[in-house]
């Protein structure tokens, strides 16, 4: 049997990598994180749109509010 993963390369800052980096557990891949992250929030269809093209503090505070789940609230 041949599995064949697909992958897509998404650029993204170096502060929201930071802190993407900082909520992986110890083995975890960026998508399994990714995976247990929308799982714990919700659909993805909740965070689009979410990310300003510009980044930096806003995006962080999003990702903490994502963290909290209280992203839609304050959207």
């Amino acid at each position: 049997m041949n599995l064949h993963m697909s992958s897509k390369n998404v650029a993204i800052q170096r502060s929201v990598y930071d802190a993407l980096a900082r909520e992986k557990r110890r083995g975890e891949s960026f998508t399994d994180l990714f995976v247990r992250l929308l799982n714990q929030r919700g659909a993805a269809e909740e965070i689009r749109g979410a990310w300003s093209p510009h980044g930096g503090t806003e995006d962080l505070r999003r990702l903490g509010q994502l963290r909290r789940g209280s992203a839609r609230r304050s959207a």
